[in-house]
């Protein structure tokens, strides 16, 4: 910008040269109005996106909390001098607005702007309303754009507050230049592509956590401002932006397994808007191990935002599930008493949240199995039901499993272990879990957790892994839940191991592997205990030291630090020795690795979507 144009951005909110004000009011019931005659003097474009731009910002409402304050129709913020010229070039309402004034007088000062000063009521005083003193920052910021062609934001949150502002002044491109800023943002966030991270694009150390953090953040605060998005259907210049905040989700989230099993993003995932689980569900690059998780994953969410649906939300977030996808197990078990839950439960209860029949349930099954006929029963069943929706989808999500897995750390901790060995006799049996970072671990649609097994005077200890059906799906009422009696026969492709420490070193001190065709396990309430499977005498354990050294023996350096550590401590503590070989830093740790589930056969692989 060159000649008079350059000076132009430095006039933004200074009295030089200044020949107006603009006013910034709230809006509501007592606030000052036009009357018919006001409007004759506009043109009548300008006159019909006032109308819309009244209608956003009164949807809108307040902009936070804060914006609890003044009354309605009472001026907030100071005014903003400002210069016609300027305005009239780059908004039509303020150019309707001059027109207006310069035609006559027009009173649009509200009795708590009476104390202005008697210069700034004698030249025109143009009005913004506002739905809450909040707002004031971002609509000057919107003004300032005519000024500058600047976006005076920081962040996300920021520059889609100024482009909502933008809308009730029309500041021409203010809108348009909101979106390319916000779309500059986005591409950090392509770096990183959960799991992977910033590791797929040959990034380390510290540039790869720093370019992880800056993408997450990004993701996070598009999460918080997800109420601020543009409707893209009302505004379809957002289309774009709202696409690449969607992308940015996704890859924030990764895949079914880490939304589930970080504790973080599960978190998030609980305080996400129907509109991101609709984005995380309905996006093809949103990764699982099986369907089975990403409908425990809408079950969780669901659990604790039903009471901020609707059963038209409910219904569009459930037919993302790709029914036809699911595992055996819950196609015999889980669907069924979903579909069992809607029809019997009262209509809007937390139990009866997915809208399936049993009929509908019982015809997916079988179209998901059958090795012949897909066709024929496709297009009897089209005759019923919406064969076209994604509950009959035959495309696979991505799997998030490579050839060699992906592992989660379990830990008992010492303190559990001591605690349990000096309670019991010498041969009175015990249980111990462990837990992983966010407790159990959940593939394949339910949840699973490893356990040691022995007595105090145990020379080895048994290790199991156990199945559960999820907690998400115990609402009150449902036959999932607690007072339940349905359950399910789960298998697992996985690899448990458990580490052993010499010297500081780790090692394998067991590793084994679990086959999903072998349905080794149990998932129901109802089974109680017997949902597990496991190896005997998995885990040698030490003689107790005064067996050692009567045998002529050491007593070992594992012992002898475990010892030191903690003193005899009594039987717990003399127990306790015997698991030296396995404690490290105070804790027994181990991995289950999931492993990519051998190929299926998609039975429904002929289905017409």
């Amino acid at each position: 910008m060159c000649g008079a144009g350059s000076a132009i951005p430095g006039l933004f909110g200074t009295e030089k040269h200044s020949d107006c004000d603009v006013l910034f009011c709230l809006e509501g019931a007592d606030a000052p109005r036009r009357g018919p005659s006001d409007s004759k003097t506009e043109p009548e474009s300008a006159t019909s996106a006032e109308a819309s731009a009244e209608a956003t910002i009164a949807a809108a409402g307040a902009t936070t909390a804060a914006c609890a304050g003044p009354p309605a129709g009472a001026l907030v913020g100071m005014p903003l001098p400002a210069h016609m010229l300027v305005l009239r070039l780059a908004s039509e309402r303020f150019c309707a607005q001059i027109e207006r004034w310069n035609n006559g007088p027009v009173n649009v000062v509200t009795p708590a702007a009476e104390s202005s000063s008697a210069s700034a009521a004698a030249r025109p005083q143009l009005r913004v309303l506002l739905g809450c003193e909040a707002e004031v920052l971002f609509a000057r910021a919107a003004i300032g754009y005519a000024y500058t062609g600047v976006v005076a934001a920081d962040g996300v949150k920021e520059a889609l507050l100024v482009r909502r502002q933008a809308a009730y002044p029309q500041i021409k491109g203010c809108a348009a230049a909101c979106d390319s800023l916000l779309l500059r943002m986005l591409p950090a966030a392509c770096i990183s592509d959960a799991p992977g991270g910033a590791e797929r694009w040959g990034l380390v150390g510290k540039a790869a956590a720093d370019a992880d953090h800056a993408s997450s953040s990004l993701a996070i605060e598009f999460m918080a401002c997800w109420a601020l998005l543009p409707d893209p259907a009302e505004e379809p210049t957002f289309a774009p932006v709202l696409a690449a905040a969607n992308e940015a989700l996704v890859r924030h989230f990764g895949d079914a397994l880490a939304a589930l099993n970080t504790p973080s993003l599960r978190q998030q995932l609980l305080q996400l808007p129907a509109a991101g689980v609709e984005a995380l569900l309905g996006s093809e690059a949103f990764g699982t191990d099986s369907e089975d998780s990403v409908l425990l994953l809408l079950a969780t969410w669901m659990k604790a935002n039903h009471g901020q649906t609707d059963a038209a939300t409910r219904e569009r977030l459930c037919r993302l599930v790709r029914l036809v996808q699911l595992g055996g197990p819950y196609l015999a078990a889980v669907l069924p008493a979903l579909a069992a839950d809607y029809e019997t439960g009262a209509a809007g209860s937390p139990c009866a949240w997915f809208p399936i029949s049993v009929a509908e349930a019982a015809f997916i099954a079988t179209l998901a199995t059958i090795s012949y006929g897909v066709h024929q029963l496709l297009s009897v069943g089209a005759k019923v039901y919406d064969t076209k929706s994604p509950w009959y989808g035959a495309a696979t999500r991505p799997t998030c499993l490579s050839g060699a897995g992906r592992s989660f750390e379990w830990a008992i901790s010492q303190q559990e272990l001591l605690a349990a060995l000096g309670e019991l006799e010498p041969e009175e049996p015990f249980s111990k879990y462990g837990s992983f970072a966010g407790g159990s671990l959940c593939t394949r649609g339910f949840e699973w957790k490893p356990y040691v097994q022995a007595t105090p005077s145990a020379t080895s200890a048994d290790l199991n892994l156990s199945c559960d059906m999820p907690a998400e799906f115990d609402v009150p009422g449902s036959r999932l839940g607690r007072s339940g009696k349905v359950f399910a026969v789960v298998g697992l492709d996985a690899r448990l191991a458990v580490y052993s420490w010499s010297d500081g070193i780790r090692q394998d001190a067991f590793s084994s592997k679990f086959e999903s065709k072998l349905l080794q396990f149990g998932a129901g309430w109802v089974l109680e205990h017997s949902n597990n499977s496991g190896w005997r005498s998995a885990l040698p354990l030490a003689q107790p030291p005064e067996q050692v050294e009567a045998a002529g023996g050491g007593t070992g350096t594992a012992a002898v630090g475990l010892q030191a550590a903690g003193g005899s401590g009594g039987g717990g503590r003399d127990a306790l020795v015997r698991w030296a070989a396995y404690l490290h830093a105070g804790r027994l740790t181990g991995t289950l690795t999931l492993l990519p589930a051998p190929h299926r056969v998609m039975r429904s692989r002929d289905c017409v979507n």
